[in-house]
């Protein structure tokens, strides 16, 4: 008699335990059977984790993520409160796993302004590693960046932001 498998909304359940070993349980479950609705569960059992087996499972199956719609997932990720702590690991998704987000350039400018140093860092690295950007969410973001760039206070953000525009530039063919 063939086994029966888990309901997915149980393994999601399942991947906000509180014990470790049910939430790496479900990852192998995510890992069989799951679709772009385990993203953000996964991401939640990642932010409630402090196991580094966990932290480092979740972590690898997010960089690997192929899915249809993980775009989306990851995207409105980004602006849930409660992950807010596992941003740079969701920006680090996108060019990780190598996924085309080249409808999304104003995101990843807008989420390196407002977000830390170290978020900026991942921005520009989704930015450089995308083959593609429409001209006109180019130009609009060589602008904002810019604008960006001269009232920050952060030194190191502000040299980012700088690189960020003329990477964007060098697209233009500037």
């Amino acid at each position: 008699m063939a086994t029966a498998k888990p309901s997915m909304d149980k393994v999601f359940a399942q991947l906000l335990s509180a014990d470790d070993q049910q939430v790496l349980d479900a990852l192998v479950t995510v890992q069989a059977q799951g679709d772009a609705r385990a993203i953000r569960p996964m991401l939640h059992a990642l932010a409630g984790s402090e196991d580094e087996e966990v932290r480092r499972k979740v972590t690898a199956m997010l960089y690997q993520v192929k899915v249809p719609g993980a775009v989306p997932e990851l995207l409105a990720a980004l602006d849930e409160e409660a992950l807010r702590n596992e941003r740079r690991t969701i920006l680090s998704a996108f060019w990780n796993a190598g996924l085309d987000v080249r409808e999304h350039l104003e995101e990843f400018v807008s989420c390196a302004i407002e977000g830390d140093a170290a978020e900026c860092l991942e921005c520009l690295t989704v930015i450089e590693n995308q083959e593609i950007w429409p001209e006109k969410a180019v130009r609009t973001s060589v602008l904002r960046v810019g604008k960006a760039s001269e009232r920050e206070d952060d030194p190191y953000k502000a040299g980012l932001l700088a690189e960020l525009r003329e990477h964007l530039n060098e697209r233009l063919g500037k």
